[in-house]
């Protein structure tokens, strides 16, 4: 009996132990994240400040002791004011928006305690992507994560910011209004000519194909014949193809057409066959890819296929979106989805931003740092490992700030969009915006240093350590241009287009366009730099700094040239560097003999630069014009407390990219209202001539990804973005445009109405039937109650609207508006989009007033 009682007892001390040590692991104290809780106080919106208290839980086991911890985060606006912290807090703003501050004197942070303290700011984090992300706390052993909430909604000053309510999104939706379904079109973009009549055929299940054409079979075979059937195997896997030798055994028949224009098809869907003439690869594929979308849906809407004409050609013949992979990383398989939906949309240009401040997202053989450090970030003392973090990047890097396209990546990327009649341009930085190829040399330089190999060190370095220049980068770097007064970093840029090219030859892939991007080149940078100084003049010291770049962009451009490319960049490298900086207009004497193509970008309405794009194309450039603010999927569209993106162009919505027209930005009185666009303004600005027109080869759309931190924030800002893009790149120019007010208004408000129903019950849809997965963006709805009735209106028409009457989240079973309903008075009424999938959106609440 006295053993089973020293068993029992030893026995039960051992599940005490135990059931201890599981409690206790899941006690607050033993989490492995502190938490910072960041409340606005206060809004100054015209002393542009805040005041805000940060409340800092430490919910781990471990004691943050004074003079070993700090915490560290990115901040897009509202950085602290230093000398308005508490004594023993030290405030660091190291480079870019990376924010540290520095607990000294009596501030400890036991396990399971809190700190309060207060702060001003300068800046307004008017938006929560705006504000604090990516914290941690470092101590003297790790660091730890750092949750952070923010508390925004019971700030003094709020109402001065102006957000959008629900009963301001219904005003603004005034025009929209629900179609018939069977009155709206098939295709997106919108052909340039198409003829229905209201009767059907069903869809073909098998093609037997027949092929007619003024050549012979011998050159059919190679232009058409075979991508032909890769095309139909891909966009129509369960349709069985077989060629037939007569017309009268056909019921698909396929023309090589001469008399059409690169890219054009025609499609005609007859009630005993379908026709599809073309004189290109890219016309056949974009011929397919508006079946297809008739095809999908007729599946959706379990219908037959139209009787319809269609004769197509695209208004422009450079239509591009440019990705930004620099700031945050997507991999491999979303930029092939990427491609799927640029090739859906008829789109023909992927421009990627492989690199800038932020990121190094190319493996370039034979220089390993670019990805083993510039791909990365995270905490770091001294950078020789990773780079700074940034956008909330965190310690590690979290979902998006790490990564790169290999070697192999990349090829099968320029294979697989090639196949899509899609031409990748790469950007990769130089001179500015070029922080992580820099600190990536730096490393490469130290490394080898290190192993006494001077030489080497030098071969490819970036920068000149004795460089005193001073200057600040629009994104707040003070280091961040290459030093083109080295040699060493003019080998580095011909190692990498090199090697760049060769990837090219072995994807069996024409290399014709390098991006050097070339924007945003800040003042001062070279000034101070003895490489510079005693490589003009001998050793007088005189420094022409515009001579100096214009000799450097002409080597890039040769070295570009030498692999049979053409060099792009943003417009900046053709206007004088001057203290103006966004505002500068003046074009440089040095036009690089005009072979090169400028993007004009910065275009700011009332910003003086609206017409740049016309000053470049009149002077003899090919130009693209991608405007800032008509075509930055990145510009937010409102200033919604949710909303992701930036507002330094202002705000940009799909209205916004639809309404614009390429060839004259001031042609459309909404926009120049909506703007405060005034007509003495217009007169003084520089018209595209006549004569020009086609030097605007193009538009291009972009996504800078500063606040798109994953995968889903991403679709949303693409989605419908591109589409809404898609069909002015390539939709032939509206006729409302050749009208004046009201007309004009009148006539494009209702074609502007027209085009959302088709996104909304048809595009849309069938966007879902093809890529299940995507999430795209699902707007807020517009929602008032008048009379005690509740009136709801939606950005696009076919979206289903939920609610909820008791304060509550919508959700999927949620009831379902479809009509005006009764609202009590103590009802609280919430309002969230679905999609055809049931995902939903932010949700709003409609106030009583």
């Amino acid at each position: 009996m006295a053993n089973f009682r020293a068993i029992f007892e030893q026995n039960f001390f051992l599940y005490y132990l135990l059931i201890s040590i599981f409690f206790l692991s899941c006690s607050p104290k033993n989490k492995s994240f502190a938490v910072l809780d960041y409340t606005i106080e206060k809004i100054d919106l015209k002393n542009n400040s805040m005041d805000v208290v940060f409340t800092i839980t430490n919910s781990t086991s471990i004691d943050f002791k004074e003079n070993e911890w700090s915490i560290h985060w990115n901040q897009i606006d509202g950085e602290p004011l230093a000398e308005s912290l508490p004594r023993g807090i030290h405030f660091e703003r190291v480079n870019g928006t990376y924010y540290i501050l520095k607990f000294t004197d009596t501030w400890s942070l036991q396990s399971g305690e809190s700190i309060s303290f207060r702060v001003a700011t300068n800046g307004i984090m008017s938006r929560l992507p705006l504000g604090p992300r990516g914290g941690f706390i470092v101590t003297s052993n790790e660091s730890i994560d750092l949750h952070t909430n923010i508390n925004w909604q019971d700030a003094k000053g709020l109402e001065e910011l102006n957000l959008p309510t629900a009963k301001t999104r219904y005003q603004n939706l005034e025009n929209v209004n629900s179609l018939p379904i069977d009155s709206i079109a098939w295709i997106v973009p919108s052909p340039t000519y198409s003829t229905s009549m209201t009767s059907e055929r069903l869809p073909l299940a098998n093609w037997n194909v027949y092929f007619t054409s003024e050549n012979t079979m011998d050159e059919f075979d190679v232009l058409l014949k075979v991508p032909f059937e890769e095309m139909v195997s891909t966009l129509f896997p369960d349709v069985g193809l077989q060629w037939v030798k007569s017309v009268e055994e056909a019921n698909f028949i396929l023309k090589l057409s001469s008399d059409l224009t690169q890219e054009a098809y025609h499609l005609e869907i007859k009630q005993d066959h379908v026709v599809v003439a073309t004189n290109s690869y890219g016309g056949l594929f974009y011929a397919l890819q508006s079946l297809l979308q008739i095809d999908q849906i007729a599946i959706l809407e379990n219908r037959g296929w139209p009787i319809i004409k269609i004769d197509d050609m695209p208004r422009f013949s450079y239509r591009g979106f440019m990705l930004d992979i620099s700031r945050n990383f997507y991999g491999l398989p979303k930029l092939k989805q990427i491609v799927d939906l640029m090739a859906m949309f008829k789109l023909n240009h992927f421009d990627i931003k492989l690199s800038d401040d932020e990121g190094w997202r190319l493996e370039i053989p034979g220089l390993p740092e670019l990805t083993e450090i510039g791909s990365k970030r995270g905490y770091t003392k001294d950078e020789s490992e990773r780079l700074i973090p940034m956008f909330g990047s965190g310690a590690t890097g979290r979902e998006t700030g790490n990564g790169f396209l290999s070697k192999d990546d990349f090829i099968s990327l320029l294979q697989y969009a090639k196949s899509k009649n899609i031409t990748i341009i790469p950007q990769l930085s130089f001179p500015s915006h070029a922080r992580a190829s820099i600190i990536s040399m730096d490393a490469r330089r130290n490394k080898l240093l290190a192993m006494g190999d001077v030489v080497g060190a030098e071969k490819y370095a970036l920068s000149d350590p004795n460089d005193k220049s001073k200057y600040l980068s629009p994104q707040l770097y003070n280091d961040n241009a290459i030093n083109i007064c080295m040699e060493s970093s003019f080998a580095f840029f011909e190692r990498v287009v090199a090697e760049v090219a060769a990837m090219y030859i072995e994807a069996d892939v024409s290399f014709k366009q390098f991006g050097i991007g070339a924007d945003e080149l800040p003042y001062g940078v070279w000034e101070g730099s003895p490489v510079c100084l005693n490589s003009v003049n001998g050793n007088s010291g005189n420094l022409d700094l515009e001579i100096l770049y214009n000799n450097a962009l002409l080597r890039l451009k040769e070295t570009i040239e030498s692999h049979g490319a053409i060099m792009s960049g943003w417009e900046d490298f053709l206007l004088v560097h001057s203290k103006n900086s966004h505002g500068e207009t003046k074009l440089k004497k040095e036009r690089f003999n005009y072979e090169v193509i400028p993007y004009a970008w910065n275009n700011t309405w009332g910003g003086g630069r609206e017409d740049m794009i016309y000053k470049l194309a009149n002077a003899g450039f090919k130009t693209v014009m991608s405007n800032s603010s008509a075509f930055y999927f990145d510009m937010a569209n409102d200033n919604d407390i949710d909303a992701f993106g930036l507002s330094w162009s202002g705000y940009v919505d799909y209205f916004d990219t639809w309404a614009i027209d390429p060839q004259d930005i001031f042609a459309n009185s909404v926009l120049n209202q909506k703007h405060n666009i005034q007509s003495d303004y217009i007169s003084k600005t520089t018209k595209l001539k006549p004569s020009k027109r086609d030097n605007l080869i193009g538009i291009q759309s972009q996504l800078w990804t500063e606040t798109v931190t994953n995968h889903r924030i991403l679709e949303q800002m693409l989605v419908p973005n591109l589409i809404v893009f898609a069909e002015r790149a390539w939709a032939k120019q509206p006729d409302w445009i050749s009208n004046t007010a009201p007309t004009q208004e009148q006539k494009m408000l209702k074609e502007w109405n027209y085009f959302l129903n088709v996104l909304g019950k048809r595009t849309l849809p069938v966007l879902h039937h093809r890529f299940p997965e995507i999430v795209y963006d699902l707007p807020k709805p517009g929602g008032v109650i008048e009379n005690d009735t509740l009136y709801v209106r939606s950005q696009f028409p076919g979206l289903q609207v939920r609610y909820s009457l008791d304060g509550s989240v919508p959700n999927q079973t949620s009831k379902l508006y479809q009509y005006p309903i009764l609202i009590d008075s103590d009802d609280v009424v919430v309002l969230r989009s679905f999609d055809t999938q049931l995902n939903g959106g932010k949700s709003i609440r409609v106030s009583q007033e």
